[in-house]
């Protein structure tokens, strides 16, 4: 084989291996329920408004991909590299993100609705403008996050490590409360769930306890240091409370 030959051989592989890149990157369902993307390279790919439910991407590659206003509900992203993605209005409701890569992502109103993020790492993460009700953060690293006005109330940080991070004005409880013919009755007052979280330097100034309203809105006030510390299952020694 000439030297010549052997340029052209090697030119024509390194060309199909862009080629099969480039499919591996672009080739994706804009909707799809219950598929397996599993494995697949989709850096910096546009999958804006995708509607991908119940998908399977474990393991996938999606950094510095324009996932904004997507809907990934009960999808799997165990292990899924998201950093430096835009989630600006994606939707993860009930969705598990397990051991999840999130550093440099744009989140603002992204809903994360009893979604899944035990053991994440979020230190200095800003979180602020997306929610989180019901969503499990158990031994996760939320060192010096910012939660700052978010919706936060029923989620689970037992044994995480909360420390310096900041939940200013974010609503972190309400009422449990049952409908009966329409009557409202309520039943106990939900928090974040706090028991075991280390918590020290933790920003609780302004924390809200707020209940919907029939028209669909919301009844605020500020929630007492008291009821916090209880039905947090935290005595937040060391936390600056509201």
């Amino acid at each position: 084989m000439t030297s010549q030959f052997r340029i052209l051989v090697l030119a024509g592989a390194l060309m199909g291996a862009s080629i099969a890149i480039v499919g591996a990157q672009t080739s994706f369902p804009a909707r799809c329920t219950g598929c397996n993307l599993s494995q697949m390279n989709l850096h910096g790919a546009d999958l804006r408004g995708v509607d991908w439910v119940g998908t399977n991407l474990r393991d996938s590659n999606l950094s510095d991909a324009d996932l904004r206003d997507a809907r990934l509900t009960g999808s799997n992203l165990n292990d899924v590299d998201l950093r430096g993605a835009d989630l600006r209005g994606a939707k993860f409701v009930g969705a598990n993100l397990r051991s999840v890569r999130l550093a440099g992502a744009r989140i603002d109103g992204a809903i994360f609705t009893g979604a899944n993020l035990p053991n994440v790492d979020l230190r200095g993460m800003d979180l602020t403008g997306a929610g989180f009700v019901g969503t499990n953060f158990s031994g996760a690293d939320l060192t010096n996050a910012r939660f700052d006005g978010d919706d936060m109330v029923g989620a689970d940080m037992g044994d995480a490590r909360v420390d310096g991070a900041s939940f200013r004005n974010a609503w972190v409880c309400a009422h449990n409360t049952d409908n009966f013919d329409g009557v409202t009755i309520q039943r106990g007052i939900v928090c974040i769930d706090l028991r075991g979280a280390s918590v020290r330097g933790a920003v609780f100034t302004g924390a809200q306890l707020c209940d919907r309203t029939a028209d669909r809105g919301r009844a605020c006030m500020t929630v007492g240091a008291a009821v916090l510390r209880d039905a947090s299952h935290n005595a937040l020694d060391g936390a600056v409370l509201p």
